[in-house]
């Protein structure tokens, strides 16, 4: 099961991937609305196991300390976005938004990782561009992919963000590209979609 919450000013995504079977979940991308995304959690009794960032942008990591403090469970985010994560909170202010200072991640997410979530797993891709450190997760089982900020609805993330790179940006998005058609697309901003279609109508695709 996928929860998906439209949060904050930005409208970020923010998913809660939850195994069925055992009720247990992982947190990818808590920007903002914290009271929402908690009151999902205690309603449906599930457990938190870990929470996980895509990328270290403070409109996905607004919501780090809340759960990091309420839950005691390890975060994550990819290995080389450490030093942006450090200063969301100070990257927040130029936008008028006031988050908390996130906590130290537990787990420094590289190509190949596995985060394990019930009985499901969620594969890591190191698809930096967006930030250096930005990562996606992919379940292959059930075909679908949490994409960050590196591919949208026929669309891309930015790269003119400070550690954004246009050419590792377009390097992401073709080896997501190569993924099984089918494969359904959660990202971190706007509507779902699917490789399919980004692979037909998506311009950075061409």
């Amino acid at each position: 099961m996928i929860k998906t919450f439209v949060v904050g000013e930005l409208l970020t995504n923010c998913y809660l991937y939850i195994d069925d079977e055992t009720k247990r979940a992982v947190l990818i991308d808590p920007g903002s609305d914290a009271d929402v995304i908690d009151g999902f959690i205690a309603e449906n009794g599930l457990e938190l196991e870990m929470i996980l960032n895509t990328h270290c942008h403070f409109d996905h990591v607004g919501e780090n300390a809340f759960f990091k403090d309420k839950y005691k469970v390890p975060l994550a985010i990819g290995e080389l976005d450490v030093a942006c994560l450090r200063k969301a909170h100070i990257d927040a202010k130029l936008f008028q938004i006031k988050i908390e200072k996130s906590p130290e991640p537990d787990v420094l997410l590289k190509e190949g990782d596995v985060v394990l979530v019930g009985k499901s797993q969620l594969l890591v891709f190191h698809t930096p561009g967006h930030t250096p450190g930005s990562v996606s997760f992919y379940n292959a089982e059930e075909k679908v992919l949490f994409s960050g900020d590196t591919l949208f609805f026929e669309s891309v993330g930015r790269w003119d963000l400070p550690g954004g790179d246009y050419l590792d940006l377009m390097s992401s998005v073709k080896r997501l590209a190569q993924l099984p058609s089918e494969t359904v697309v959660y990202p971190g901003h706007g509507e779902t979609t699917t490789i399919e279609h980004e692979i037909q109508y998506n311009p950075f695709l061409k």
